[in-house]
Protein backbone atom coordinates (compact mmCIF):
# COMPACT_ATOMS: atom_id res chain seq x y z
CA UNK A 1 0.00 0.00 0.00
CA UNK A 2 1.25 3.61 -0.66
CA UNK A 3 1.02 4.82 2.95
CA UNK A 4 2.62 8.01 2.28
CA UNK A 5 0.85 8.92 -1.05
CA UNK A 6 -1.97 11.42 1.70
CA UNK A 7 1.30 13.05 2.59
CA UNK A 8 2.32 13.34 -1.15
CA UNK A 9 -1.14 14.70 -1.65
CA UNK A 10 -0.67 17.03 1.17
CA UNK A 11 2.65 18.21 -0.74
CA UNK A 12 0.67 19.84 -3.37
CA UNK A 13 -1.12 22.09 -1.09
CA UNK A 14 1.91 24.74 -1.88
CA UNK A 15 2.31 28.26 -1.15
CA UNK A 16 4.45 30.16 -3.73
CA UNK A 17 4.36 33.67 -3.60
CA UNK A 18 0.98 34.69 -3.65
CA UNK A 19 -0.35 31.73 -5.01
CA UNK A 20 -1.40 28.27 -3.53
CA UNK A 21 -2.28 24.78 -4.82
CA UNK A 22 -4.70 22.42 -4.00
CA UNK A 23 -5.16 18.85 -6.10
CA UNK A 24 -8.36 18.25 -8.33
CA UNK A 25 -6.94 14.44 -8.91
CA UNK A 26 -4.71 12.81 -7.77
CA UNK A 27 -4.21 8.79 -9.03
CA UNK A 28 -1.00 6.71 -7.32
CA UNK A 29 -1.70 3.78 -9.21
CA UNK A 30 -2.53 2.14 -6.10
CA UNK A 31 -4.54 -0.84 -6.95
CA UNK A 32 -4.01 -1.06 -10.71
CA UNK A 33 -2.81 -4.69 -11.63
CA UNK A 34 -4.46 -4.89 -15.17
CA UNK A 35 -7.27 -6.43 -14.31
CA UNK A 36 -9.52 -3.84 -14.89
CA UNK A 37 -11.78 -2.42 -17.73
CA UNK A 38 -9.30 -1.72 -19.71
CA UNK A 39 -10.71 1.61 -21.13
CA UNK A 40 -12.32 3.52 -17.86
CA UNK A 41 -10.25 2.74 -14.51
CA UNK A 42 -11.38 5.41 -12.26
CA UNK A 43 -12.03 7.64 -14.84
CA UNK A 44 -8.79 6.91 -17.24
CA UNK A 45 -8.80 5.98 -20.71
CA UNK A 46 -6.13 3.27 -20.48
CA UNK A 47 -4.99 1.89 -24.47
CA UNK A 48 -1.99 -0.63 -22.81
CA UNK A 49 -3.91 -2.99 -20.21
CA UNK A 50 -2.02 -6.20 -19.71
CA UNK A 51 -0.53 -8.76 -17.36
CA UNK A 52 3.10 -6.63 -18.73
CA UNK A 53 1.17 -2.84 -18.14
CA UNK A 54 2.24 -1.64 -14.97
CA UNK A 55 5.31 -2.27 -11.95
CA UNK A 56 5.66 -3.78 -8.65
CA UNK A 57 9.67 -2.32 -7.95
CA UNK A 58 10.21 0.43 -6.02
CA UNK A 59 12.80 1.00 -8.73
CA UNK A 60 10.29 1.50 -11.25
CA UNK A 61 7.49 3.27 -8.89
CA UNK A 62 7.62 7.42 -7.55
CA UNK A 63 8.19 8.47 -3.75
CA UNK A 64 4.97 6.97 -3.04
CA UNK A 65 5.95 3.65 -3.43
CA UNK A 66 4.05 0.73 -5.82
CA UNK A 67 2.79 0.09 -8.23
CA UNK A 68 2.99 2.64 -11.34
CA UNK A 69 1.83 1.60 -14.52
CA UNK A 70 4.08 0.88 -17.53
CA UNK A 71 4.14 2.82 -20.95
CA UNK A 72 5.38 -0.63 -22.60
CA UNK A 73 4.69 -0.63 -25.89
CA UNK A 74 4.18 2.08 -29.10
CA UNK A 75 1.42 4.35 -29.04
CA UNK A 76 0.69 3.49 -25.28
CA UNK A 77 -2.00 6.27 -24.02
CA UNK A 78 -3.12 7.42 -21.14
CA UNK A 79 -6.19 9.79 -20.79
CA UNK A 80 -6.96 11.74 -17.65
CA UNK A 81 -10.23 12.27 -16.30
CA UNK A 82 -12.39 15.38 -16.58
CA UNK A 83 -9.85 17.82 -14.15
CA UNK A 84 -12.00 21.01 -14.96
CA UNK A 85 -10.09 24.14 -13.53
CA UNK A 86 -6.88 22.65 -13.77
CA UNK A 87 -3.97 25.08 -13.97
CA UNK A 88 -1.13 22.90 -13.58
CA UNK A 89 -0.42 19.36 -13.50
CA UNK A 90 2.77 17.56 -11.71
CA UNK A 91 3.87 13.88 -11.97
CA UNK A 92 6.67 10.70 -11.51
CA UNK A 93 8.42 9.48 -14.65
CA UNK A 94 11.02 7.04 -15.30
CA UNK A 95 12.79 5.76 -18.64
CA UNK A 96 13.35 1.41 -18.36
CA UNK A 97 16.43 1.32 -20.73
CA UNK A 98 18.42 -1.64 -19.67
CA UNK A 99 21.78 -1.71 -18.74
CA UNK A 100 23.42 0.74 -19.16
CA UNK A 101 20.89 2.92 -20.76
CA UNK A 102 20.25 3.65 -23.98
CA UNK A 103 20.81 6.64 -25.80
CA UNK A 104 17.48 5.29 -27.79
CA UNK A 105 16.49 9.14 -29.12
CA UNK A 106 13.64 7.47 -31.51
CA UNK A 107 11.21 6.86 -28.51
CA UNK A 108 9.39 10.15 -27.40
CA UNK A 109 7.16 10.63 -24.45
CA UNK A 110 4.50 13.19 -25.46
CA UNK A 111 2.13 15.08 -23.16
CA UNK A 112 -0.96 17.20 -24.46
CA UNK A 113 -3.90 19.51 -22.99
CA UNK A 114 -6.89 19.45 -24.50
CA UNK A 115 -10.36 21.25 -23.51
CA UNK A 116 -12.75 18.44 -25.12
CA UNK A 117 -10.80 15.40 -25.41
CA UNK A 118 -10.34 15.70 -29.44
CA UNK A 119 -8.70 18.19 -30.04
CA UNK A 120 -4.60 18.01 -28.59
CA UNK A 121 -2.12 21.05 -27.94
CA UNK A 122 1.39 19.99 -26.88
CA UNK A 123 2.69 20.70 -23.75
CA UNK A 124 6.22 19.11 -24.17
CA UNK A 125 7.90 15.86 -25.32
CA UNK A 126 10.32 13.67 -23.65
CA UNK A 127 13.05 12.04 -24.53
CA UNK A 128 13.23 9.12 -21.71
CA UNK A 129 16.64 7.56 -22.61
CA UNK A 130 18.64 10.86 -22.58
CA UNK A 131 17.14 12.76 -19.56
CA UNK A 132 14.96 10.13 -17.12
CA UNK A 133 16.80 7.05 -18.04
CA UNK A 134 19.40 6.69 -15.18
CA UNK A 135 16.30 7.56 -11.96
CA UNK A 136 12.88 8.86 -11.91
CA UNK A 137 12.54 12.51 -12.28
CA UNK A 138 9.29 14.94 -10.99
CA UNK A 139 7.77 16.49 -13.85
CA UNK A 140 5.18 19.79 -13.75
CA UNK A 141 3.63 22.02 -16.41
CA UNK A 142 1.44 24.79 -16.17
CA UNK A 143 -1.80 24.39 -19.04
CA UNK A 144 -3.76 26.37 -20.93
CA UNK A 145 -6.59 28.05 -19.36
CA UNK A 146 -9.84 25.87 -19.76
CA UNK A 147 -7.92 22.44 -20.20
CA UNK A 148 -10.08 19.66 -19.40
CA UNK A 149 -8.24 16.72 -20.42
CA UNK A 150 -4.15 15.78 -20.40
CA UNK A 151 -2.81 13.10 -22.70
CA UNK A 152 0.51 10.87 -22.40
CA UNK A 153 1.60 9.39 -25.42
CA UNK A 154 4.34 6.92 -25.69
CA UNK A 155 6.06 6.37 -29.31
CA UNK A 156 8.42 3.54 -28.32
CA UNK A 157 11.56 2.37 -30.37
CA UNK A 158 13.31 0.48 -27.22
CA UNK A 159 12.41 0.62 -23.68
CA UNK A 160 9.68 1.55 -21.37
CA UNK A 161 8.38 4.34 -19.33
CA UNK A 162 7.59 4.31 -15.63
CA UNK A 163 4.77 6.64 -14.46
CA UNK A 164 3.15 7.21 -11.47
CA UNK A 165 1.98 10.38 -8.58
CA UNK A 166 0.17 12.00 -10.66
CA UNK A 167 -1.35 15.63 -9.52
CA UNK A 168 -3.87 17.55 -11.55
CA UNK A 169 -3.22 21.05 -9.41
CA UNK A 170 -5.78 24.19 -9.18
CA UNK A 171 -3.15 27.14 -9.29
CA UNK A 172 -0.13 27.20 -11.51
CA UNK A 173 3.41 25.48 -11.01
CA UNK A 174 5.21 27.01 -7.81
CA UNK A 175 8.70 25.08 -6.39
CA UNK A 176 8.63 23.22 -9.59
CA UNK A 177 8.46 25.13 -12.15
CA UNK A 178 9.05 23.38 -15.72
CA UNK A 179 12.45 21.31 -14.39
CA UNK A 180 14.78 21.21 -17.31
CA UNK A 181 15.91 17.99 -16.12
CA UNK A 182 18.71 17.83 -18.39
CA UNK A 183 21.20 16.61 -15.85
CA UNK A 184 20.61 12.48 -15.64
CA UNK A 185 21.08 12.28 -12.05
CA UNK A 186 19.83 9.55 -9.68
CA UNK A 187 19.29 10.28 -5.97
CA UNK A 188 19.07 7.69 -3.59
CA UNK A 189 18.37 6.01 -0.81
CA UNK A 190 14.70 7.33 -1.05
CA UNK A 191 13.18 7.78 1.29
CA UNK A 192 16.23 8.39 3.44
CA UNK A 193 17.58 8.72 7.27
CA UNK A 194 19.01 12.01 6.46
CA UNK A 195 21.99 10.93 4.54
CA UNK A 196 21.71 10.77 0.40
CA UNK A 197 23.97 10.00 -2.60
CA UNK A 198 24.07 12.01 -5.85
CA UNK A 199 24.83 10.19 -8.65
CA UNK A 200 25.96 11.42 -12.32
CA UNK A 201 25.97 9.73 -15.25
CA UNK A 202 28.90 11.86 -16.15
CA UNK A 203 32.23 12.72 -14.27
CA UNK A 204 31.65 16.62 -12.82
CA UNK A 205 34.85 18.10 -13.34
CA UNK A 206 33.64 21.15 -11.82
CA UNK A 207 31.74 19.57 -8.64
CA UNK A 208 28.25 20.64 -8.23
CA UNK A 209 25.86 22.37 -6.16
CA UNK A 210 22.87 21.41 -4.67
CA UNK A 211 20.08 23.62 -3.33
CA UNK A 212 17.30 22.06 -0.92
CA UNK A 213 14.00 23.47 -0.70
CA UNK A 214 10.62 22.82 1.63
CA UNK A 215 7.13 22.35 0.33
CA UNK A 216 6.95 25.88 0.90
CA UNK A 217 9.27 26.75 -1.94
CA UNK A 218 11.84 28.11 0.97
CA UNK A 219 16.03 27.29 0.37
CA UNK A 220 16.68 25.72 3.59
CA UNK A 221 19.77 24.17 2.87
CA UNK A 222 22.38 24.97 -0.16
CA UNK A 223 25.62 23.47 -0.72
CA UNK A 224 28.64 23.76 -3.10
CA UNK A 225 30.27 19.87 -3.60
CA UNK A 226 33.73 21.05 -5.74
CA UNK A 227 35.46 17.97 -5.70
CA UNK A 228 35.63 16.64 -9.27
CA UNK A 229 33.46 13.14 -9.07
CA UNK A 230 30.58 11.24 -10.49
CA UNK A 231 29.35 10.07 -7.26
CA UNK A 232 28.41 12.25 -4.15
CA UNK A 233 27.09 12.20 -0.64
CA UNK A 234 24.48 14.61 0.93
CA UNK A 235 23.47 15.68 4.60
CA UNK A 236 20.29 16.33 5.28
CA UNK A 237 20.50 15.44 9.07
CA UNK A 238 20.20 18.80 9.88
CA UNK A 239 16.63 19.05 8.43
CA UNK A 240 12.86 17.33 9.66
CA UNK A 241 11.42 14.74 8.40
CA UNK A 242 9.23 16.22 5.23
CA UNK A 243 9.43 16.11 1.02
CA UNK A 244 12.19 17.81 -0.21
CA UNK A 245 13.39 19.18 -3.52
CA UNK A 246 16.75 18.98 -4.07
CA UNK A 247 17.77 21.12 -7.64
CA UNK A 248 21.31 19.45 -8.92
CA UNK A 249 23.89 21.69 -10.88
CA UNK A 250 26.47 21.63 -12.84
CA UNK A 251 28.11 22.63 -15.78
CA UNK A 252 26.54 19.94 -17.91
CA UNK A 253 23.26 20.61 -16.83
CA UNK A 254 20.87 20.43 -14.20
CA UNK A 255 18.31 18.06 -12.52
CA UNK A 256 15.34 18.24 -9.97
CA UNK A 257 14.76 15.69 -7.71
CA UNK A 258 11.96 14.84 -4.93
CA UNK A 259 13.46 13.13 -1.45
CA UNK A 260 11.30 11.83 1.16
CA UNK A 261 12.99 12.70 4.19
CA UNK A 262 12.27 9.98 7.44
CA UNK A 263 13.74 10.40 10.87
Amino acid sequence: MKKIFTLLALFFTLQSGSYAQSPILCENFNNYDSLVSAVDWHGWYISYNTQFSYYTSTQSSGPSGPNSYKFGVDSATLISPNISGVQSIAFWMKGNFGTPPGPDPLSMFYVYESMDSTNWTLIDSIQPSANIATAGHPKAYNVTLGTQYVKFFYHKSSGNVAFDDFCALDGPVGIFGIAKNNLAVSVYPNPSNGMVNIKTSTFQTKGLTVTVSNVLGKEVKRVVLNTPASQYQLSLNDLDAGIYMLRVQSEFGESTQRVVLKK
